[in-house]
C-alpha cells in the first residue's frame, strides 16, 4: 500500500511515481514558456514530467538529483522553492503526482483501474468513475481492500450504509482495491450472458444453414 500520513491524510511521494512540476512564475526562464497568452494568463498545459527513480531520487534542471521519496506534494513544491531561490527569480512550484490509482471489481459497470484526479477520492468519486453499480448482479456488501500480503485489510460496509455521508465520503487511497461481490443471482446472470456470447455465432450459422435449405428446395 502506498504511503499515508496518518496526521494529515497527504500521500508521501514513492519510487515509481510520476511528477508533473509546474512554475507557477512563467517570468523565470526554468520551463519553456507557455504556448500561449490569452489576457496576460498563461493557457499552457505544459509542466517538467519526471520519474522517482528506485532510490527515491529525481533529477531537476540546474539543482541535479535530490532525494523526494518520502515528502508530500507542499513539502516538495517548498523545497523546489528554497533549491532554485538563487537560480531564478521569485520561484513558485506546484506539484501533480499523475500516476495514482485504484481498482474497482466486481459489480460495477467498468471494471479495471480507476485513475485518481488527486491524492485522495471519496468512495462515491470512485465508484462514479466506474460508471456505477450493477444492483442487479451485486450481492449486499461492498469492500475495500487496502494493503499488500500480510498486512492486507478488507473494510466492508452493507449497501444500506451508503446513504450514509461518513460513508460515501469514505477516502480511497492509491493502490486500494473497491470490490463490489456479486450476488449469486448476478454470477448465474453473467454465466448465462457468456455462454449466449459463444452460442450466438452457432446459432447464427445454423439459422443461416436452414435458410439456405429451405431455399435450395
Amino acid at each position: 500500500m502506498a504511503p499515508v500520513q496518518k496526521s494529515t491524510g497527504a500521500y508521501l511521494i514513492q519510487p515509481g511515481n510520476r511528477l508533473l512540476i509546474h512554475n507557477l512564475n512563467w517570468t523565470s526562464r526554468l520551463f519553456p514558456e507557455p504556448d500561449k497568452i490569452q489576457n496576460g494568463q498563461s493557457i499552457s498545459q505544459g509542466g517538467y514530467l519526471v520519474q522517482v527513480n528506485e532510490e527515491g531520487n529525481i533529477s531537476m534542471p540546474e539543482i541535479g538529483r535530490f532525494r523526494v521519496s518520502g515528502l508530500t506534494r507542499l513539502q516538495l513544491s517548498d523545497s523546489l522553492t528554497s533549491r532554485y531561490k538563487n537560480i531564478i527569480r521569485d520561484p513558485i512550484f506546484e506539484v501533480e503526482i499523475t500516476n495514482l490509482q485504484v481498482k474497482v471489481l466486481g459489480a460495477c459497470t467498468i471494471q479495471g483501474l480507476v485513475t485518481l484526479d488527486k491524492e485522495t477520492q471519496t468512495l462515491g468519486e470512485v465508484l462514479a468513475k466506474a460508471g456505477g453499480i450493477k444492483y442487479n448482479e451485486a450481492g449486499n456488501t461492498i469492500q475495500i481492500i487496502r494493503g499488500d500480503g500480510k498486512e492486507q485489510k478488507i473494510i466492508e460496509y452493507d449497501f444500506q450504509q451508503l446513504g450514509d455521508p461518513g460513508i460515501i465520503n469514505l477516502l480511497i487511497y492509491d493502490n486500494d482495491v473497491v470490490y463490489i461481490p456479486p450476488s449469486r443471482e448476478g454470477i448465474r446472470s453473467v454465466r448465462l450472458s457468456r455462454k449466449l456470447v459463444i452460442l450466438q455465432p452457432i446459432l447464427i450459422a445454423l439459422n443461416l444453414a436452414l435458410l439456405i435449405v429451405n431455399i435450395t428446395r
